[in-house]
């Protein structure tokens, strides 16, 4: 089993946990609910406390999961791929990958958690500083239905400052429960840096890949701000309310 194999499973395995750890992070908006009726109560700070430490602890439990995942670090010091067809002449193909690293999935950074049971309203501004993807060398060459192709790269992208902020205001009813009345993301990517040489059967496209992932996806991702956090916005509802008691 190649190591690409084993972390493949190890993030099937691992998938289960961080649902449910992320899923931790916003029952955490609940856990007063089943106690606190409509009518007001005293609540002291300590209460307020004990559910955004709760929130922070689930942030270090998806960072160590990551890692226990394999997934930062993850690097391949060097690996190799063959494949033909009983016919080799319609497809085949020999490839090999040397340092292929990536690093800053778990370097999750809290810039704020808050819960206020008097407003029933949870903050969170979470960012991914730096993450880092390079390739010291990787290089493919086969044949596809009798036409020879030959493809290497190396080189290194940075995705720099992925920033989320999420606002969830709930409502708290003895009969009713616990219902989301609204959220709002605010999604934000710092820059992407890219710095990747790509040739394929000859020819440089390094430039080509480099203006395609430093400058139109980043534009693009920003162009669509509105849409992509609308998105964000059904999503975690969905996932919030399919979790809630």
């Amino acid at each position: 089993m190649t190591k690409i194999e084993e972390i493949s499973n190890g993030i099937v395995r691992k998938s289960i946990k961080m649902k449910s750890i992320f899923a931790l992070a916003f029952l955490a908006v609940g856990i007063s609910g089943t106690f606190i009726p409509e009518r007001r109560l005293p609540i002291g700070f300590s209460d307020e406390r004990i559910i955004t430490n709760q929130i922070e602890k689930a942030i270090e439990d998806a960072a160590q999961a990551i890692k226990d995942a394999g997934l930062d670090p993850f690097h391949i010091k060097k690996e190799t791929s063959s494949y033909a067809l009983p016919v080799p002449v319609l497809f085949n193909y020999e490839a090999f990958l040397e340092d292929l690293l990536s690093t800053g999935l778990s370097n999750i950074k809290t810039h704020r958690v808050n819960y206020s049971v008097i407003t029933s309203r949870l903050t969170l501004d979470i960012e991914l500083p730096l993450i880092h993807f390079s390739t010291g060398a990787a290089k493919a060459s086969g044949v596809v239905f009798s036409n020879d192709l030959e493809v290497s790269a190396s080189g290194k992208i940075d995705i720099v400052s992925i920033r989320v902020e999420v606002v969830v205001r709930v409502s708290i009813g003895v009969i009713s429960g616990i219902s989301i009345r609204s959220i709002d993301v605010n999604f934000r990517l710092g820059d992407i840096n890219s710095d990747v040489n790509l040739t394929v059967r000859g020819r440089d496209y390094s430039d080509v890949v480099n203006d395609f992932v430093g400058n139109f996806v980043p534009d693009t991702i920003k162009a669509h701000n509105k849409e992509i956090n609308e998105l964000l916005e059904i999503v975690l509802k969905d996932v919030i309310e399919a979790n809630l008691p």
